[in-house]
């Protein structure tokens, strides 16, 4: 063999040799069997050096259960069985304010106009036997003007046909008479056609007495709309009786009581009917 091959040889085996090292080193089973690092000795603090409690670190990553915390509803109010707030569908209770009177130029008149006065509110008839009594009330709107009263007549021809006519020739007449409190539309008050007002002063919630039955018939509507008393044909509107119910209404003293007479309304015993 010449030495050149020799060499040659010499130089494959030492390759082959690094190249298995290599892979025996690479091996999952080599590593195993590497050896374990070597341990530490911990040495004892002294009670100086003992260090407290380590401080907890907080992960930002994780959520804080107090984050969740459900928001208290709007207002600071509990809910009720109703839903938030209360029952929101629940509708105001209605007052003579929610109405409106035919006015004598065929335009209505909103009772709302009148907020924070006392009302009469009385059927007319010139022809009825109780028409004496358009001066009381036109006395009683000029005396109690500055207390806040205001008379309102709607005629009516619906008993006796005594409020006959147009209402041209219905207005005159109580032109005529001197009346200056507002006097409204002929209307009807009573039955399917009734005026919206009268049904609510006449119904459920109002003075005992039902719907009107004569000429004359007298409703006093307190200042926040509520209808309060109501007199019969035969209470006239100078009337202690009338007066002094009238005079608690302004004052707020006044409880509603039962009349003991068929027909008559609260606050008045004098009946609501035709004349005997």
């Amino acid at each position: 063999m010449s030495l050149n091959w020799k060499l040659t040889t010499a130089r494959s085996f030492h390759r082959a040799g690094l190249a298995v090292a290599t892979l025996v080193c690479m091996s999952p089973a080599f590593a195993q069997d590497k050896p374990a690092p070597p341990t530490t000795r911990t040495i004892p603090l002294s009670n100086k050096e003992t260090p407290g409690p380590a401080k907890a670190t907080t992960d930002k990553t994780k959520s804080d259960p107090s984050d969740f915390k459900e928001a208290a509803p709007a207002g600071g109010g509990r809910r009720g069985r109703g839903g938030e707030g209360g029952d929101k569908d629940a509708k105001p209770e209605k007052t003579a304010y929610d109405y409106e009177l035919p006015g004598a130029d065929g335009k209505g008149v909103p009772l709302s106009g009148f907020k924070g006065k006392t009302l009469v509110v009385v059927n007319l008839a010139r022809n009825s036997s109780y028409n004496s009594q358009l001066p009381a009330l036109e006395k009683l709107a000029d005396s109690y003007k500055d207390k806040g009263v205001v008379v309102i007549g709607v005629p009516s021809d619906e008993f006796g046909a005594a409020e006959p006519g147009k209402d041209a020739e219905i207005q005159k007449a109580y032109q005529d008479a001197k009346v200056t409190f507002p006097v409204m539309a002929k209307s009807t008050i009573t039955g399917d056609s009734a005026l919206p007002f009268y049904v609510f002063a006449t119904g459920k919630g109002a003075p005992e007495g039902g719907p009107v039955h004569w000429n004359y018939t007298k409703f006093i509507v307190d200042k926040t709309g509520k209808v309060t008393a109501r007199f019969g044909s035969d209470v006239t509107p100078d009337s202690n009786e009338f007066l002094s119910v009238l005079d608690q209404v302004l004052d707020g003293s006044y409880k509603p009581k039962k009349a003991g007479g068929p027909g008559g309304g609260e606050g008045g015993g004098g009946g609501d009917g035709p004349p005997s």
